[in-house]
C-alpha cells in the first residue's frame, strides 16, 4: 500500500484575517475581565456586607484590606429594594477566622482627596470564625473633605484660608530652605528607620504587624467603651502618686535598707533549704506516727465534745480563781524567805541528828540501862503513839482515857538492891525446895 499523506488545507487570506480578529477579541474579553476571572477561579470565602449606599465602589476591581494590608476583592455591589446596598467582598480563607464573631467593615479612600475606594474589614466581637453578615449597625460610609468643608461655619472656613496662607508665608520665609535640609538628610536616616519598620512587622509581617494594630483598636474600643471607669482609675493613680510623693522619704529609707534585706532573705532561704532537707530525711519515719495521729484526733473528737462544758465552767473558775492568785503572789515571796531562813543550821541539824537519833535503836543507859531493844527509835515512838491511841476512848458521852495507878516492887528507888530482883530470887528458890 501506499502510505497516505495529509495535508493541512490552505486557508485563505480571509480566513485567516478573521480567525485573527476572533483571537484578538477573545484576548481583548479576557484581557479586560482579568480582574472579574481572577477573583472568580481564586479560592476564599464570600462576606456580605450591607451598607446605607455603595459610595463608588466597583465589582472587581475594588480591594477588600484588613489593617491596610489587600486581603480580597468586591465580586458584588447590588441595590437592594429598601434603599441599602448590599457589597460581596471575596477574601482569603483564613480572613474570616481573624476578623471575631462581630466584624465591621468601612469604605476608605485611598486619598485624602478621594479617587478609588476600597472597603476596610476590622475585627470585632470575640475570637472565632466569623458567618453571616455584616449588617448596617456595624459598616460606614466615608466623609468627604467638600463635606467637612460644607459643614464648617464660614468663620472656621477663613480661618483655615489664612492658615493657608500663614503656611505659604512661611515656605516664602526660609520654610522651603528648612524643607530642603530635611529632605538632604533624610536619605541617611532612611536605612535605619527602614530597620526600625522591619523589625515592627514582626517575623510573620503579614500576620503580626496586622494583629498588633487589631489588638491596639480593640484597647482603645474598650477604653472608649469604659471611659467613666478609666477616670476612676486615673484618679486613684493621682491620689497614689500623692501617697507616693508625701511619703518619698520612707521609700528612699525603704530602699536604702533593701540589700541588706535581700541579703538576710537570701540567708534565711538557705537555711529554709537545710530545714527542708532534714524535713525530707524525717518525713518517711514520721509517716507512720502520722497515721497513727489520724486514730488518736479520730478518738478525741469525742473525748473533746465531753470536754467542752468542763472547759466552759474552767473559764468562770479561773475568773473567780485571779484575786486568790493575786494573793498567793506577795504569799510565794514570803515564802521564799522562810525556805531560806530553813536552809542551812536547820537542815543540816535535821539531816544530821535527828535524823541519826530516829533511825538508831533505843539503848537505856544509866539507871535505865537494859530496858532498851533493837528495834529503831522511830519504831517505839510509833508503838508508843498506837499505845496512847489504844488507851483512849470516844463515844457519844464524851472521851475517856484508860490510867492505872498502882505501886510495886520497883516503885521504889534509891536502895542498895533492887526489890524486884530480890522477890524474883526468892520465888525461884522456894519453887527449887519443892
Amino acid at each position: 500500500m501506499r502510505a497516505m499523506k495529509w495535508r493541512l488545507p490552505r486557508l485563505s487570506p480571509l480566513k485567516l484575517g478573521v480567525a485573527f480578529v476572533i483571537l484578538a477579541l477573545v484576548a481583548g474579553v479576557g484581557l479586560f475581565q482579568k480582574n472579574r476571572i481572577m477573583t472568580t477561579i481564586r479560592p476564599g470565602a464570600t462576606i456580605p456586607i450591607v451598607f446605607a449606599q455603595d459610595y463608588r465602589l466597583r465589582e472587581f476591581v475594588s480591594k477588600a484590606k484588613v489593617a491596610g494590608v489587600p486581603v480580597g476583592t468586591v465580586s458584588s455591589v447590588e441595590r437592594r429594594r429598601d434603599g441599602l446596598t448590599e457589597v460581596q467582598v471575596k477574601v482569603s480563607g483564613d480572613i474570616p477566622r481573624k476578623l471575631g464573631t462581630a466584624p465591621s467593615a468601612v469604605i476608605r479612600p485611598t486619598t485624602l482627596l478621594g479617587g478609588d475606594y476600597y472597603v476596610e474589614l476590622e475585627f470585632g466581637g470575640q475570637r472565632g470564625n466569623f458567618t453571616g453578615t455584616i449588617p448596617l449597625e456595624r459598616t460606614k460610609i466615608p466623609v468627604e473633605l467638600d463635606k467637612v468643608s460644607a459643614a464648617l461655619q464660614p468663620d472656621a472656613r477663613a480661618g483655615l484660608q489664612s492658615t493657608v496662607r500663614n503656611l505659604d508665608g512661611t515656605l516664602a520665609n526660609g520654610g522651603t530652605e528648612a524643607l530642603r535640609g530635611v529632605t538632604s538628610t533624610a536619605p541617611g536616616t532612611l536605612g535605619p528607620a527602614a530597620g526600625v519598620f522591619n523589625g515592627l512587622q514582626g517575623t510573620n509581617p503579614r500576620t503580626d504587624l496586622p494583629q498588633l494594630v487589631q489588638g491596639l483598636e480593640a484597647t482603645s474600643r474598650v477604653l472608649a467603651d469604659r471611659q467613666h471607669d478609666l477616670g476612676g482609675v486615673v484618679d486613684d493613680l493621682r491620689v497614689t502618686t500623692d501617697v507616693l510623693d508625701h511619703r518619698s522619704d520612707d521609700m528612699a529609707t525603704a530602699l536604702d535598707g533593701m540589700p541588706q534585706t535581700l541579703e538576710s532573705t537570701d540567708r534565711g532561704l538557705d537555711r529554709l533549704h537545710k530545714t527542708i532537707g532534714k524535713l525530707k530525711d524525717t518525713a518517711d519515719p514520721a509517716r507512720p506516727v502520722v497515721r497513727e495521729l489520724d486514730t488518736t484526733l479520730a478518738k478525741l473528737d469525742p473525748v473533746l465534745v465531753k470536754a467542752r462544758p468542763v472547759v466552759n465552767e474552767l473559764r468562770t473558775v479561773l475568773y473567780e480563781a485571779r484575786p486568790l492568785v493575786g494573793q498567793l503572789s506577795p504569799v510565794s515571796q514570803q515564802l521564799t524567805s522562810v525556805l531560806d531562813d530553813v536552809r542551812g543550821p536547820v537542815l543540816d541539824r535535821v539531816n544530821g541528828p535527828v535524823l541519826n537519833t530516829i533511825n538508831s535503836p533505843f539503848k537505856g543507859t544509866g539507871i535505865y540501862a537494859g530496858s532498851g531493844s533493837d528495834r529503831p527509835f522511830y519504831q517505839e515512838l510509833a508503838y508508843m503513839a498506837a499505845n496512847l491511841d489504844r488507851a483512849t476512848m470516844a463515844d457519844k458521852n464524851g472521851s475517856v482515857i484508860s490510867f492505872l495507878a498502882g505501886a510495886g516492887p520497883g516503885s521504889v528507888a534509891g536502895l542498895p538492891i533492887s526489890l524486884e530482883q530480890l522477890f524474883r530470887q526468892i520465888a525461884a528458890q522456894q519453887g527449887g525446895g519443892r
